[in-house]
């Protein structure tokens, strides 16, 4: 076997090795930083709503950002409440946030622009909405993004 034939074979196969694991790192790092958005949704009676979060890094310490949006869907004289629920990773404790409420009547909808973050992490994000006489809890559905 010519030796100048093996010696260049290994060098172009140490340089794809190399490009490869470069192309690789930059795109693990790339997908590291990039921005995830979950979505969460549910109804009940007289009442849909949903929660938008945007998490800027995998980092569950990082302020996340926070759509919330609530409708009320039946002319019966409740009003209806939206709120933001996350998650901890030990032991995975459910946190409920301030309910925001929609007072305005059958078919109107109210959106929300917040923010979120917690010393204990945010791992799991949801949204709770319900319907509410005063400020009894009448009916209530959580969902799970």
């Amino acid at each position: 076997m010519n030796h100048s034939k093996a010696k260049i074979g290994r060098t172009l196969g140490l340089t794809v090795a190399i490009a490869a694991l470069t192309i690789g790192t930059a795109t693990a790092a790339n997908s590291a930083t990039a921005a995830v958005t979950k979505t969460a949704s549910c109804s009940t009676t007289g009442a849909k709503g949903s929660s938008v979060t945007v998490r800027p890094s995998s980092d569950p310490y990082a302020e996340v950002k926070v759509t919330l949006s609530v409708t009320d869907t039946s002319a019966d004289g409740h009003h209806v409440r939206v709120r933001f629920v996350h998650k901890t990773s030990g032991g995975g404790v459910t946190v409920p946030w301030t309910w925001r409420s929609n007072t305005s009547g059958a078919n109107t909808t109210k959106e929300w622009d917040t923010t979120a973050r917690s010393t204990d992490g945010i791992y799991e994000v949801g949204v709770q909405v319900a319907r509410f006489e005063g400020d009894t809890l009448l009916n209530s559905c959580t969902d799970w993004a």
